[in-house]
């Protein structure tokens, strides 16, 4: 074989390699991540936003609540999230800048102390598409959605 055809053998190899890694480091590839996300909107401008990631063996879960000033919230009430009817951690609602109020949970395997990320807790179920994230404040469910 020449050194033109070996050359040229190499390079489209090269090629075929590159495509075939781009094509497969794509986001529904399972073994490099899944991202699964849901929302949901209520009366009394009310909304929720759940998403969970799994990328490499690094998986993170948030959900967050958003309510309009002057409703049936305030400021220190206390948000659960539930997902698959297991409860899954809690946190306060605050005021933000403009007057809504916002809870934020965010679990992640790598949280570490000083970090708004929790640790996930032991019993946090499975997740597929389909599973059921609640949103309860002051023990009353007000939001669901199922990832998608």
């Amino acid at each position: 074989m020449s050194n033109l055809n070996r050359i040229s053998l190499f390079l489209a190899t090269l090629c075929l390699v590159t495509a075939t890694s781009a094509i497969g480091s794509g986001p529904a590839n399972a073994a490099s991540g899944l991202r699964l996300e849901c929302n949901a909107d209520g009366p009394g401008d009310i909304s929720m936003q759940a998403r969970f990631e799994v990328r490499r063996a690094r998986k993170k879960f948030t959900t967050e609540f958003e309510a309009a000033p002057g409703g049936a919230f305030k400021g220190g009430d206390r948000m659960t999230v539930a997902v698959d009817a297991i409860q899954v951690g809690a946190v306060r609602l605050k005021p933000v800048v403009g007057g809504d109020l916002v809870g934020d949970l965010n679990l992640d395997t790598t949280a570490g102390p000083g970090d708004q990320a929790k640790p996930f807790p032991r019993n946090f179920p499975s997740v597929e598409r389909g599973t059921r994230v609640v949103v309860a404040i002051n023990g009353n469910n007000v939001l669901g959605c199922r990832l998608q």
